[in-house]
């Protein structure tokens, strides 16, 4: 007999408990509000007016800034005029110090100042020119502001002649008419003066190669020494001791190629030694 085949059939294991894992909770939803930002709008500036822009105050110019420079140029040049005046009158305290200076020591002295006058001189070549373009400018701009200030007024007048008449566009121009006029015065006031002034230096270095040896000495007490002589002249020569003594100093500035004010100096040194 065949065999018997017994199959044995194992109960199937119990499953294997897995956790169980719970579920995070959904996120809860905010609702959120976008703001849309509407873009700034940019400022819109009325544009002005022709006749508006004529009344924008003037911005600073070139030309201003030349006169600047003009003007400190003249009075650096003014200060070295001074200095050479200071160094003649300590020259002149020197001679009265020293009476046995030589005429020779004195004429090689004055040799140099001279040659400090003429690079004096040249200083102010280049001066002047700056002062005549500063002029020519202030000339121009006060003549522009002449013309202004009249046509302001021709229009204010008519406004004021037209009365009701007048458009209310005009009302703002004739406020502004108004405001401008005085301003336009008191520059044109301010110009004048400026130019005036200026025309003045211009004169003045202009005669500055006649006037220089005159600016750079110091007469003053030279014409002490002259008054102290002449007393003496007149008690020797009578009513012409002045004339004499004129005379005299003449003589001695040509024949010792000096100023008369040294002449004047040497004569009386002479005197006073006698």
């Amino acid at each position: 007999m065949p065999k018997k085949i017994v199959l044995k059939i194992r109960p199937a294991d119990k499953a294997v408990e897995t956790p169980e894992v719970e579920a995070l909770p959904a996120a809860q939803e905010v609702e959120t509000s976008v703001v849309k930002a509407e873009p700034l709008r940019e400022a819109v500036q009325p544009q002005p007016t022709q006749q508006t822009q004529a009344f924008q105050p003037a911005q600073p110019q070139q030309e201003g800034v030349e006169l600047d420079q003009a003007l400190q140029l003249y009075e650096e040049l003014m200060k070295e005029i001074e200095r050479l005046k200071n160094l003649d009158k300590n020259f002149i305290a020197y001679c009265l110090k020293h009476e046995d200076l030589r005429p020779q020591t004195i004429r090689s002295i004055l040799s140099r100042m001279t040659e400090k006058r003429k690079e004096v001189l040249v200083r102010a070549e280049g001066v002047l020119e700056k002062l005549k373009s500063a002029r020519d400018a202030l000339g121009a701009e006060f003549a522009e502001t002449e013309e202004e200030l009249i046509w302001s007024s021709l229009e204010l007048n008519t406004m004021q002649l037209e009365g009701e008449k007048s458009s209310e566009k005009n009302v703002g121009l004739k406020e502004e008419l108004e405001a401008r006029i005085p301003e336009l015065r008191r520059k044109l006031t301010n110009l004048r003066n400026r130019l005036k002034t200026v025309d003045d230096m211009v004169k003045r270095l202009s005669d500055l190669p006649r006037t220089i040896a005159e600016m750079t000495s110091n007469k003053e007490e030279v014409s002490k020494l002259f008054e102290e002589v002449k007393k003496r002249y007149l008690l020797t020569h009578g009513p012409k001791g002045e004339s004499v003594l004129r005379a005299e100093i003449e003589r001695i500035a040509q024949q010792e190629a000096i100023p008369r004010e040294y002449a004047t100096l040497l004569l009386w040194r002479s005197v006073v030694s006698r």
